[in-house]
């Protein structure tokens, strides 16, 4: 009678584990994307006149236009590198947004104003915002492509340098 009580107990305990690890979500499933890509690029200089130049746009200019994210999907013509974004740098990266207006951003204008490091953000498989830093001037911006979605980065998002220096 003991061993069969047993018994039942274990299954009851194994069958209630499944359940609930059936249950927990993946950490992106809260997320508003399913893919980040990380890009750098060495490549500083004072911006020139605007020449209308695509190369132009990724580097200084400040937000993306819908018909210019296609300059996005491959910017190694445009001398940035893709970079592995580590296990530290991938939990953080949901903490750089909010979801309500940080208020006005006023970068530093008087500096050289050009994005050396770029996150992609894809949902099934589309670039559904892109985020533009550059640590040397303290400037950053987001562009969001989800049409009925508020997403804004934080104001004090300058603080995750460090993990882009990995």
């Amino acid at each position: 009678m003991k061993n069969k009580l047993l018994r039942r107990s274990k299954t009851i305990y194994i069958l209630l584990s499944i359940l609930f690890l059936g249950c927990v979500k993946n950490k992106n499933d809260n997320s508003f994307y399913d893919k980040v890509i990380y890009y750098h690029s060495n490549f500083y200089k004072l911006p020139g006149p605007p020449d209308n130049s695509k190369r132009f746009e990724v580097y200084y200019s400040d937000f993306v236009n819908e018909k210019d994210k296609t300059n996005y999907k491959k910017l190694s013509q445009f001398g940035f590198i893709e970079r592995k974004i580590n296990n530290e740098f991938s939990s953080k990266i949901d903490s750089f947004f909010i979801n309500k207006n940080p208020g006005k951003y006023f970068p530093n204008y008087k500096c050289l104003e050009c994005y050396q490091d770029i996150l992609l953000f894809y949902k099934k498989e589309k670039i559904i915002g892109i985020a533009k830093f550059d640590f040397k001037c303290n400037k950053y911006c987001f562009t969001n492509f989800e049409s009925n979605k508020k997403r804004y980065l934080k104001k004090d998002c300058l603080q995750y340098n460090y993990l882009f220096k990995k």
